[in-house]
Formats: structure tokens, C-alpha cells, sequence
């Protein structure tokens, strides 16, 4: 790649980015004491300003290279050689994150004058949706517990709940008894922001949910514990714990690689979409804030459409069509 920086004679008595050492040293100590950050973020940190500082030597060709030297155009060329190495937008727009919070440091510190990272930006990360359950996927799913004891019963309400309300792992994670409203048939969801809305729940999920209560309520539990799920030791079961039963269930049911609590959540909205539902009432059961989040599903609807369609329809290869 080349650069648009005037090249310098490499200093053959100084160590591959020498001079660099202390600043970083300086910064991933100050994330851990003044920041509190944890030691896999720092040690994530430290490898990614670590790649640049060895990409620095070269770009420069100078093994003796300034944390002065370091401008835009550098940061630039950094980020087209990870692209050029095939390295993925998501790792790339992390290490450039990284990049910015050492030069920010940096900054604040008065080693640099200005932050040689602050307007570079990287295209967004495209978001990818995970293939949704078919509706034959979903019912195997639904009905693969044995619920006549209290770790069958709570499966079964749990993916009820899931696939029933689109529920985010987190939002059901935190549910306790008094967010059920059986007479209504609906339930209080703890949203992004704790924002709260209100769910239905069909009748499937509710007859589940019921038969749950009956073994949650003869299990000893600190009577203090408000939660709806419960863990063998009749404490609030975790998110982890969430995780492990839906792939427990997925791993019997389907064959589907992606097996987590979210891809329900993706069945859900993919599932009233192909059924008609509207796109507003959709993106107020998933309780987000904008509709384009919402818009992500219509097209893995359309991908199911044509797919059905292309299988089903007698004139969809063109084969017999006159010219």
C-alpha cells in the first residue's frame, strides 16, 4: 500500500516500535485502574494497538517511528489493509474503537494535539438475521419437553414464552409472577431503556405457563423470590441458563446451526409477517424504538415468499413461457 507519508530510513538500533511501548503501556493502565476495565478487554485492546503499532513500523518503514508521526491518513491505510486481509467489518470497526480511546487518551494526556482517529469512520455492520425456525421447526420445538416435572414444565412455558411474545432473552430473564396477567391474557415485558410494554400471550403459552406455576409454586424457594423462571436451586434462573435449555431443545429438535433464545425471537416476527400481521404492530411487539429495526424482517419474508413461490407455482421457472 502506498502511502502518502514521506518515508524514512529505518533506525536499525532501535526495536520494532520502541517508542510506541509506553504510551500504549501507559493507556491499557489506565484503563484498568481509573477505568475498571476487565482483562479481556484490555488484553483485546492491547492486541489491537499492538497490530498497528507493527503496521506503523512498516508503513513508515521505520522502526524508530513517533506516536507524533501517527496522522488521519495512516489510521486510513491501517483499516484498507485489514479489509485487503480479509479481516471482517465487525473486527475491523472494533479495532478502530480501540484506536480512538488510546488517541483520546492520548490526547487528554497532551502527548498528541488532536485525536488522528476522531472523523475516521467505518461503514456500518451490516446487520444479519439468523434463518428462522419454519413453523414445523417451531411446534417440534414447542412440544419437545416432558412436562410433568418442574425442569419439564418450565422448559415448555419458556419457549412458549419465547416464540409466543418475541421476547428478548434479557426481557424474560427478568420477569417475575406479578408482570403476568392471566385474566388478560397478557404479560409486562422490561424493554431497552426500561421501557415497558405489554404482550399477548396466545393460549398455548398460557396453559403452559399455568401448569408451570402449579410445580414452581411446590418448590422450595426463598418465598422473597419474585421470578417468574427458576433455577433447580429455586433462584432466578439466569440468561446463561436460558441459553443452555433452548439449545438443549434445539439441539433434539432441529437442524438449524444458530441455537439461541434470539432466533426465536426472529420466528416470531418472520412468522406474523408471512401471516399478514402489520409491520407497526410487529415493531411494537418487539418493542423497538425504530421501524426501520422492524423493516430487517421483510426481508427474510420476501426471501420465504419467493421461495414458496418458485416451489409452488406451476409458471415460476418460466420454462413453458411463449416468446
Amino acid at each position: 500500500m502506498k502511502s502518502d507519508v514521506a518515508m524514512k530510513p529505518a533506525d536499525n538500533d532501535v526495536e520494532p516500535g520502541e517508542h510506541l511501548k509506553k504510551h500504549k503501556s501507559d493507556f491499557l493502565t489506565a484503563l484498568k485502574d481509573q477505568l475498571n476495565y476487565s482483562d479481556k478487554t484490555i488484553e483485546a485492546y492491547s492486541l489491537d494497538i499492538r497490530q498497528f503499532t507493527e503496521f506503523l513500523v512498516i508503513y513508515h518503514s521505520n522502526p524508530g517511528v513517533l506516536i507524533e508521526e501517527i496522522d488521519r491518513t495512516a489510521v486510513r491505510h491501517f483499516l484498507g489493509k485489514l479489509t485487503e486481509d480479509g479481516i471482517s467489518r465487525k473486527s475491523a470497526s472494533r479495532k478502530l474503537a480501540a484506536l480512538k480511546s488510546w488517541f483520546k487518551y492520548l490526547a487528554r494526556e497532551g502527548v498528541l494535539r488532536v485525536n488522528p482517529a476522531k472523523n475516521v469512520v467505518f461503514p456500518k455492520v451490516e446487520k444479519k438475521l439468523p434463518t428462522p425456525l419454519s413453523v414445523d421447526e417451531a411446534l417440534r420445538l414447542l412440544t419437545a419437553p416432558v412436562r410433568n416435572t418442574f425442569a419439564g414444565a418450565r422448559d415448555s412455558a419458556l419457549l412458549e414464552l419465547l416464540y409466543g411474545t418475541g421476547a428478548r432473552l434479557s426481557e424474560v430473564a427478568a420477569l417475575s409472577v406479578q408482570d403476568l396477567n392471566i385474566e388478560s391474557g397478557s404479560l409486562k415485558l422490561q424493554g431497552k431503556g426500561s421501557k415497558d410494554r405489554i404482550v399477548p400471550l396466545g393460549k398455548p403459552g398460557w396453559d403452559s405457563i399455568e401448569n408451570y406455576l402449579v410445580y414452581r409454586e411446590s418448590k422450595k424457594y426463598d418465598e422473597s423470590v419474585t421470578a417468574l423462571f427458576l433455577n433447580k436451586s429455586g433462584k432466578r434462573l439466569s440468561g446463561r441458563g436460558i441459553q443452555r435449555i433452548v439449545k438443549k431443545y434445539m439441539d433434539m429438535t432441529v437442524e438449524k446451526n444458530a441455537k439461541y433464545p434470539h432466533v426465536l425471537r426472529h420466528s416470531f416476527a418472520t412468522h406474523l409477517l408471512e401471516r399478514g400481521a402489520d409491520l407497526n404492530a410487529v415493531k411494537e411487539l418487539l418493542g423497538h424504538e425504530d421501524l426501520t429495526t422492524t423493516q430487517l424482517y421483510t426481508h427474510v419474508e420476501a426471501e420465504g415468499l419467493k421461495k414458496t413461490y418458485r416451489q409452488a407455482h406451476p409458471r415460476a421457472g418460466f420454462e413453458n413461457s411463449e416468446k
